[in-house]
């Protein structure tokens, strides 16, 4: 049994997708080797504990500039010795930077493999200085993993020379199935606040690449239809702000985070599923995928990252331009108003997600490359794209 050492961003309870991906690999991967991850807390003060077969040391955050966490704690912490494999979870370009310290003399040789979540945008001074650490870092990989390969085609981070792989996120679909019983509450509970509207919903963190104010718009350009907006984040307030200069302020109701079992009823009531993201910095989005799951026919945009892997047009979405408000409306009025639309894009999505995206099979995909490096048989010497 290998050690193996995960340096992260964040871990669960801290949201988001990234932190949701770390727990799921680590996990699978305790399942085969011992596994310890090292990550930045989201509270105060530092913490060691086991979750799921993991050890996670979680360690105190002195300062955040530009959405990089700093962590003296971590750079005392991190420790190669008596480590058979790291591996990385990037941006993070504050513990790049350790490990890359770490990686030498003895431990040069050490197989890392880094999954590459997305690109760093903006944030000029830190690129400047710290991505150069970071392409050497991805240089030294044995791989360089991301969820699609449109998203290594269009990154400005990923270094040439590094070797890809691809291993897409994943859901368990049948978690997401809505029984009669619960799916009878749900329309109880829609019913009693919202009567007869069309629903359209809204689950991600409130960002600027999210592309709320899109939806926002579409929205105001199709009466009647209400919108459940699920999530927060810096731009929420803005995003109220915005339904009330457009006079939608009773159809837009901003619902904050939930818990699981809250987001499936809020799944359940959703006629149409949202997901109006404007950047590339929307790498996948694993809440199309929770929709489709859902039975939930989605909206999505043409970014040409992973996200139009999931939304493929006219077969498991709708797909409009970013940032394009009216297309996004009139998408929406057009799903609305056509059922046999609906159902057509929703059990063809549920079988696309079914049967690419399962998280088992994927997370084995990626134990098998971890399995494969510690046992060195990936010479670093070209770009190889392993899909």
């Amino acid at each position: 049994m290998a050690k193996v050492l995960v340096v992260g961003k964040f871990y669960p309870p801290c949201r988001g997708g990234t932190e949701a991906n770390t727990r799921d690999v680590c996990e699978a991967l305790a399942r085969r080797h011992q596994v310890t991850a090292l990550v930045f807390n989201h509270e105060p003060g530092s913490k060691e504990e086991m979750r799921g077969g993991v050890r996670i040391v979680r360690c105190d955050v002195n300062a955040v500039i530009k959405s990089q966490p700093i962590s003296f704690q971590l750079w005392r912490t991190l420790d190669l010795a008596g480590i058979d494999l790291v591996h990385f979870h990037a941006p993070n370009f504050f513990a790049a930077a350790l490990l890359l310290f770490q990686l030498r003399g003895r431990h040069r040789d050490l197989p890392i493999i880094v999954t590459h979540h997305s690109d760093v945008h903006a944030r000029r001074l830190i690129r400047r200085f710290v991505l150069p650490l970071y392409h050497r870092l991805a240089r030294k990989a044995r791989w360089v993993v991301v969820t699609s390969l449109k998203n290594a085609g269009i990154s400005a981070d990923i270094p040439q020379g590094a070797r890809i792989a691809v291993v897409p996120l994943g859901i368990q679909a049948a978690d997401y199935a809505v029984s009669d019983e619960a799916q009878a509450e749900a329309d109880a509970w829609r019913r009693a606040r919202y009567g007869d509207a069309p629903i359209v919903v809204f689950i991600g963190r409130h960002a600027r690449y999210k592309g709320l104010d899109v939806l926002v718009r579409a929205l105001a350009a199709t009466p009647g239809v209400h919108a459940l907006i699920v999530g927060d984040g810096p731009l929420r307030q803005g995003a109220e702000d915005l339904a009330v200069q457009l006079g939608i302020q009773a159809r837009t109701h901003f619902l904050g985070n939930v818990d699981d079992a809250e987001k499936l009823r809020v799944l359940a009531c959703a006629d149409v599923f949202a997901f109006p993201s404007t950047e590339i910095t929307e790498a996948f989005g694993i809440s199309q995928l929770e929709a489709m799951a859902a039975g939930v026919p989605v909206i999505a945009t043409d970014l040409p990252t992973g996200v139009t892997d999931i939304a493929l047009h006219e077969i498991t979405a709708l797909v409009v331009p970013p940032g394009d408000a009216t297309a996004f409306a009139a998408a929406l009025r057009r799903l609305l108003a056509d059922g046999p639309l609906r159902q057509r894009l929703s059990g063809r999505a549920l079988a696309h997600v079914q049967t690419e995206f399962s998280m088992q099979a994927n997370l084995d995909k990626f134990c098998d490359l971890v399995d494969e490096a510690l046992q060195k048989k990936c010479p670093v010497s070209r770009i190889e794209a392993r899909c």
